[in-house]
């Protein structure tokens, strides 16, 4: 009877110090979570947002699919990305851009949102490698979607 229960003594002991060590270990390795509520985390404002209007295209692939949409445009926080948006010669390019996109696009790229995010990217990268970088940086921060409807 006293070897079985020096055995669940040490056993139990035995247990708790490989537990304990393991939590310490693992608190020790672990990434810092800079997200945490009293981290100090940072959140950027956005910056100047730009309606570009209502976009509605027939989409390739079979079947007679049409893809409508609001977009906007996240901007750099630069007075001169505002200026150089607005601007009537580039806001007929920035649309007839976007138009190209999208008649490239298939229904069933567009039905999931990993489908829509890839367009946004599309549309962002296309951007601003055809628009003037503004202060040394690329003129368009995100592509927003208002609204999406595919038929």
């Amino acid at each position: 009877m006293k070897r079985i229960l020096i055995f669940a003594i040490v056993g139990l002991v035995m247990f708790g110090a490989g537990f304990g060590g393991g939590l310490l270990l693992g608190q020790s390795m672990a990434p810092k979570d800079e997200n945490e509520i009293g981290q100090g985390r940072v959140i950027q404002n956005p910056g100047p947002i730009v309606s570009i209007g209502q976009f509605t295209s027939n989409l390739a692939g079979p079947g007679r699919h049409v893809l409508d949409c609001a977009l906007s445009l996240e901007l750099v926080e630069r007075e001169g990305a505002s200026a150089l948006i607005q601007t009537p010669g580039w806001m007929t390019k920035i649309r007839s851009e976007i138009f190209m996109l999208m008649k490239d696009r298939v229904y069933d790229d567009l039905t999931s949102a990993e489908g829509t995010l890839q367009l946004a990217g599309d549309i962002k990268r296309s951007l601003n490698r055809m628009l003037p970088d503004v202060g040394g940086e690329a003129p368009i921060v995100n592509v927003l979607f208002e609204n999406i409807i595919l038929q």
